[in-house]
């Protein structure tokens, strides 16, 4: 089984190094009691220029490391604190399976720590902290200004070029993530037929919705609609009881409107698949190995935008593998990649589909693969509603490509 490592924030001013040692109860970790004397145990804050890695120590042999027998009392004497520790470097765990979060809650890109699991000579009830390299820190990037009604979020930090690696629309209140431009392949030479061949596009950079777009965010713009005395767009879940669900059985047409609504557009094929798979044009968003989900998911599992972390790209987008599949701009062939690269095998540069098809009522729909897989495709009516098809926005930035990304 493939080692898994979370990157998640950490107290300003302690990168922490060392091995954290906790009890775990029968029925799982208990929230901490900050009241309380300590209950784990920290090594020492890091010393300046700490290695590369951290071994975690092996057993001695006559204490060999056993995980907790199941119905054993847990020991909850504390333990005393190596001298020299500082107390602001130990922590509680205060849950299992979920992410590890530190204060503050928006922390500077320099204080995080690493977690690794699964070494050898160490049970469930340990865990190594490996201190992260320094990130330099990053001004914005002067003579470059995002359009009208997008504004950086700062502690999302900035790109080595000075682009916000997180913005906000001021109109939705989404958050977008930073898609660097560059080369990336589109489909995939051994998958379906329509799927093939894979191949390389260069793309421009652009921002991307971390999440889909909600009922609740849909229902705002059918609000603006109703009151301009203008056709309302259906919802196939308008009303819904969780707002914070993907806006479902929204038409192609219905889409692109809110899309430039917000002052955005939809994402093309290429685009779409960019996001999902990373600089590394992996399978899937989180890698080219199998899916682990907290709860039982098949592709036509519908929930509350981000409801699995497990689901999230290498730019921090979630739900492109499951949740509702996605609309894009492209018409749809199943002839599209073959017919991409043209007799002369030349990669496009932004390439928006096919021009000429036989069928133009069908657009690209992204998404929800038979094994996730990112390049899975499908061709859908654009003025059918799907109880199963939503979609996300994009803001397009070239100008920000003139000094690179």
């Amino acid at each position: 089984m493939r080692t898994e490592r979370q990157i998640v924030p950490s107290m300003p001013h302690h990168l922490l190094i060392g091995i954290v040692i906790f009890t775990l109860a029968a029925a799982g970790c208990g929230p901490s009691n900050p009241t309380k004397p300590p209950t784990s145990q920290a090594m020492p804050a890091a010393a300046p220029n700490p290695p590369p890695t951290v071994q975690a120590p092996k057993p001695k042999a006559s204490e060999p490391a056993s995980p907790a027998k199941v119905g054993k009392a847990p020991n909850t004497k504390s333990k005393p604190l190596p001298p020299g520790t500082d107390p602001l470097s130990v922590f509680d765990i205060a849950a299992t399976n979920e992410p590890l979060t530190l204060e503050p809650e928006q922390p500077a890109p320099e204080d995080q720590f690493e977690v690794e699991s699964g070494q050898k000579g160490i049970d469930s009830t340990r865990f190594v902290v490996a201190a992260v390299a320094d990130v330099p820190k990053v001004a914005p990037r002067t003579g470059f200004a995002l359009p009208d009604g997008f504004v950086a979020v700062p502690s999302g930090g900035f790109s080595s070029t000075g682009l916000a690696l997180r913005i906000r629309c001021q109109k939705t209140d989404s958050i977008l993530a930073l898609v660097p431009g560059g080369a990336t392949v589109v489909g995939n030479s051994e998958g379906p037929p329509e799927c093939q061949p894979g191949f390389p596009v260069h793309l421009d950079t652009y921002y991307m919705e971390v999440m889909e777009v909600t009922v609740e965010q849909f229902e705002k713009y059918r609000n603006e609609m109703r009151e301009k005395k203008k056709p309302i767009p259906a919802m196939l879940n308008a009303g819904s009881s969780s707002t914070h669900l993907p806006a479902e059985g929204i038409q192609w047409g219905a889409a692109q409107a809110y899309a430039k609504w917000a002052g955005m557009e939809l994402p093309t094929e290429a685009e779409w698949e960019k996001a999902a798979r990373g600089p590394d044009s992996l399978r899937t968003p989180w890698g080219d190995g199998r899916a682990v989900w907290a709860t039982v998911r098949t592709p036509s599992t519908i929930t509350t935008v981000g409801s699995f972390a497990t689901d999230m790209s290498p730019y921090g987008i979630y739900d492109l593998a499951g949740n509702v599949r996605e609309w894009c701009s492209d018409y749809y062939s199943d002839q599209a990649h073959r017919d991409a690269l043209g007799n002369n095998n030349t990669a496009p540069t932004n390439w928006t589909g096919p021009k000429k098809v036989s069928n133009s009522n069908l657009r690209v729909v992204k998404g929800n693969g038979p094994d996730w897989s990112a390049w899975h495709r499908q061709g859908r009516d654009m003025g059918k509603a799907f109880p199963d098809v939503g979609f996300r926005c994009v803001l397009r930035v070239h100008s920000a490509d003139a000094k690179g990304t």
